[in-house]
């Protein structure tokens, strides 16, 4: 659990410094996301440059945004983490649409959402829950 812990810790460093180092020219940016994504050997580092490539209005090539699409689908549990820690509830619900929630990893977003008291995520993941899957009641009879 600690390493997991210290991977999504990572990837959040990482973000807030992409997102002080943005660019005026999303190509130009976008060109620097995907180099640094190709150079890095780190999966944290790999994994918060595809998000904010992936989600880059205009300033990569289809062939950039389906790798770090790749990637995020291979860390979906981190990415949403992520994102629910940004209360990102639109990127999050682009990811849904594309198939790339299973149930089991709503059950943990759900439970990141609560942990970390964002609300906004929280509503959205367990409205998607309730019209997804559902919830099943609990008999408390003894």
């Amino acid at each position: 659990m600690g390493e997991i812990s210290d991977f999504r810790k990572d990837v959040e460093v990482v973000v807030q410094a992409l997102e002080r180092q943005k660019r005026d020219d999303p190509w130009e940016e976008g060109e620097k996301l995907y180099r640094k994504y190709r150079e890095t050997k780190k999966n944290a580092v790999r994994l918060a440059v595809a998000l904010r490539g992936f989600f880059l209005k205009g300033g990569v090539s289809k062939e950039q945004r389906d790798d770090f699409g790749r990637c995020i689908q291979d860390w979906i549990v981190p990415a949403v983490q992520e994102l629910i820690e940004e209360d990102a509830v639109e990127k999050m619900a682009y990811l849904e649409s594309l198939g790339w929630f299973r149930e089991e990893q709503l059950e943990i977003f759900i439970r990141t959402a609560r942990e970390r008291q964002k609300t906004t995520s929280l509503v959205w993941l367990m409205h998607l829950k309730d019209k997804k899957y559902g919830y099943t009641e609990k008999s408390f009879l003894i």
